[in-house]
């Protein structure tokens, strides 16, 4: 269905996401409809397997151990390999961190700020990056710029035109947090570079939701998460450093000690992606985001927001009734959901796993909610 299989049989069409296969590693779908991957995803069996692998062997064998440093350089290298193939990249471009925000923080602290630079954000950015860059630039004494906008095209002009102005820094959100709209990076970056700007791509809701390939980006940096769309643990991630940007060489950034504990379980994330075909997980993603936001927009009284999206968040919008409310009507539902305060809607995450079935749960769900609007039920 809208370009990949939801079989009852078990047996998907060449080159789609075999869900019965997949759904099989992921227990937590089995008790509720999972739709806030774009928070953090499901653990698959396989990552949870590899973690407490790991941990067993620490508890048995210690942790100072010439072979365990040795064999964890190994796997690290291995992961920095998986990475680097997902998202187009070379593995020495590949800076382990603890998630987005730690490669955006890492970014801020080493550019050479001077008082009276500017760095350029959207309005559409995460709460998280822009507290990151506010603190920053009041820091060095450096300007924050709020681009606003609300489509692609206005957000991509706005930032134009500012750039004009000069800038040290563009930060930007490869797909929006709020509403899923894919930001045009590369006509960005183009225009940054005219203007000798670097630019730093949040990747938080796209690598693993929509295809990524930093190449053609053009980014300088681009910094994404491991417990998101990847579906790995919590307090990973990576910071692409591009060969050749404005800033400093990959190596500056770190990456210091990681865990191996949930490196291990990243490792083991990415490499069951592989297994399943990495390239169906986005496939699946955006055809079924898409189905979701056609179906959710046909019911009256529900407002779409970003309908032209094209990524797997789908945001609605109750009139009349805040989001908090409409988030809790479908937990109580199993439904599991986000809310997103900045526009009072209620993000929708389609992750790679979701059936047709469910679609079709919640989109009666929300019907139902739509009906009893202004009604005693609320």
């Amino acid at each position: 269905m809208s370009g990949y299989d939801d079989p009852s049989d078990g047996h998907p069409a060449s080159g789609t996401l075999d869900l019965v296969a997949v759904r099989a590693d992921l227990p937590a779908v089995d008790r509720l409809v999972y739709l806030n991957t774009g928070t953090a995803g499901p653990l698959p069996t396989p990552v949870r397997d590899a973690m407490v692998t790991a941990l067993d062997a620490d508890l048995t064998l210690g942790r100072a151990s010439g072979r365990r440093f040795a064999r964890f350089a190994e796997h690290l290298a291995e992961t920095r390999d998986l990475l680097a193939r997902l998202v187009g990249a070379d593995a020495d471009e590949i800076v382990p961190t603890t998630g987005t925000t730690d490669g955006v923080t890492r970014v801020l602290a080493a550019q050479p700020w001077a008082a009276g630079d500017r760095v350029l954000v959207t309005v559409l950015e995460h709460p998280d990056v822009l507290r990151a860059v506010r603190d920053v630039a009041g820091r060095h004494h450096a300007t924050v710029v709020v681009v606003p906008g609300a489509t692609p095209e206005e957000i991509g002009a706005n930032l134009s035109r500012e750039l004009a102005g000069g800038a040290r820094l563009v930060v930007v959100s490869h797909v929006t947090y709020g509403a899923g709209l894919v930001l045009p990076v590369p006509e960005i970056v183009a225009a940054a570079r005219r203007h000798r700007a670097a630019v730093l791509v949040d990747g938080a809701q796209a690598v693993g939701a929509i295809r990524v390939d930093v190449r053609v980006l053009g980014a300088d940096y681009y910094a994404f998460p491991g417990q998101k769309w990847l579906l790995g643990p919590e307090g990973v991630g990576a910071l692409v450093v591009a060969h050749g940007s404005a800033g400093l060489p990959a190596a500056a950034f770190g990456p210091g000690m990681p865990s191996p504990v949930l490196w291990e379980g990243l490792r083991a994330a990415l490499g069951w992606r592989e297994r399943h075909g990495t390239q169906r997980f986005p496939a699946a993603v955006v055809a079924g985001a898409a189905e979701l936001r056609r179906e959710l927009a046909g019911i009256p009284q529900v407002e779409v927001l970003g309908l032209g999206a094209e990524a797997g968040l789908v945001t609605i919008r109750l009139p009349d009734v805040d989001a908090a409310r409409v988030v809790a009507a479908l937990g109580a539902r199993r439904i599991a959901t986000r809310e997103i305060a900045e526009t009072d809607g209620v993000r929708l995450s389609h992750g790679p796993f979701t059936t047709a079935q469910e679609r079709r749960l919640v989109v009666d769900a929300v019907a139902e909610l739509a009906r009893e609007r202004g009604t005693e039920t609320w």
